[in-house]
């Protein structure tokens, strides 16, 4: 593997790496355009009744600094952008029985007005989101099926889905996905209208859902949680009784299911 390539694969696996070698090579270059030593020693004495402000910035070539840290950082997003952009069309390729069709299929996808909008919506999601493997499977599960798809009938649909889709965490996703192993659970007091569940049910739920998962660590439980509570407020998921004493199940609601072909493992 070329290290250009190793790279790309350590943003995705390993992004906190990757931003910690690319520190080191920012504070390399900002060391490179550093005033020398005998004229530093000159700014310093001038400066000394500045502000603390003023004399650190006086060590530098302040216009020669601000483009350094720019072009760095446009490296940074640069390396990034092609390394979500390959990920995803490669997951694409591999999830196909035939990467020939695979190709061929994606080509007229972009080749026409509604797939090029599709995929650039699929795109502006990955860049505005760190790396995260997570959510680029999801991706690349809804950039399947709207390839799969009559994608030009079916435009408005997919955007919709596309739209809600933006408005979840990765880890939502995940457990919208996991929905065959949502399990049962026992309330106490609660509310209901017909068999829906109209009192709180996120506490037992998320206890349960994560016991099925063993999860044990706290903070790991709380994130659940706070992503169990996004599918409800968006209304994607709601309770209903299945049972005497208070045995409810945890569904997809109609909006809900209408984004089950596009995430990861539905």
């Amino acid at each position: 593997m070329s290290e250009k390539n190793l790279i790309k694969s350590e943003i995705l696996t390993a992004p906190d790496y990757y931003f910690a070698a690319q520190q080191k090579t920012l504070e390399a270059r900002i060391k490179e355009i550093k005033i020398p030593q005998e004229e530093e020693a000159g700014i310093v004495a001038e400066k000394a009744a500045k502000t603390v402000r003023d004399k650190l910035l006086g060590l530098f070539k302040v216009g020669e600094l601000i483009s350094e840290i720019l072009n760095w950082n446009e490296s940074v997003d640069a390396d990034l952008r092609e390394a979500k952009k390959e990920f995803l069309l490669a997951q694409y390729v591999q999830a196909s029985e035939n990467n020939e069709i695979a190709i061929s299929q994606l080509r007229d996808f972009l080749s026409s007005p509604q797939g090029n909008t599709l995929f650039n919506k699929i795109i502006r999601i990955l860049d505005d989101s760190p790396p995260d493997l997570e959510l680029a499977n999801h991706l690349s599960s809804a950039l399947q099926h709207i390839v799969s798809s009559d994608f030009i009938k079916l435009f408005e649909a997919h955007r919709y889905a596309l739209a809600q889709i933006e408005r979840l965490t990765a880890q939502a996703l995940t457990i919208l996905s996991d929905y065959r192993a949502w399990p049962q659970v026992k309330l106490g007091s609660f509310n209901a209208s017909g068999s829906r569940v109209t009192s709180d049910w996120l506490m037992e739920f998320t206890g349960a859902y994560a016991q099925t998962k063993q999860i044990s660590d706290t903070a790991m439980e709380n994130r659940v949680r706070h992503s169990v509570n996004e599918l409800i407020s968006a209304r994607f998921i709601e309770a209903h009784l299945v049972g005497e004493g208070g045995i409810a199940k945890c569904v997809v609601t109609e909006v809900g299911q209408t984004l089950l072909p596009y995430v990861n493992n539905a």
